[in-house]
């Protein structure tokens, strides 16, 4: 089983922090050598965007702690 872990933004450019926000992302699980099956944006709304990152069930926890996502959905 899966988590896609979401960090949510808002306001006129929230597109635009999500994608700089998905950068930093990349280099934690990078860095961290963190197994990502999948990195995101999403356009929500005209004012509200999200970054994401899907992630085995496993490292959710870790995650977490050190990432502090906004919200974590499970998905297949």
């Amino acid at each position: 089983m899966n988590v896609k872990l979401v960090w949510n933004f808002s306001g006129e450019g929230s597109l635009k922090t999500a994608e700089h926000h998905l950068i930093h992302l990349k280099e934690y699980c990078e860095k961290e050598e963190v197994e990502v099956v999948k990195f995101g944006t999403e356009l929500v709304n005209k004012f509200s965007a999200i970054s994401y990152i899907i992630v085995s069930q496993s490292l959710v926890t870790e995650l977490r702690e050190n990432l502090n996502p906004n919200q974590g959905f499970l998905v297949n």
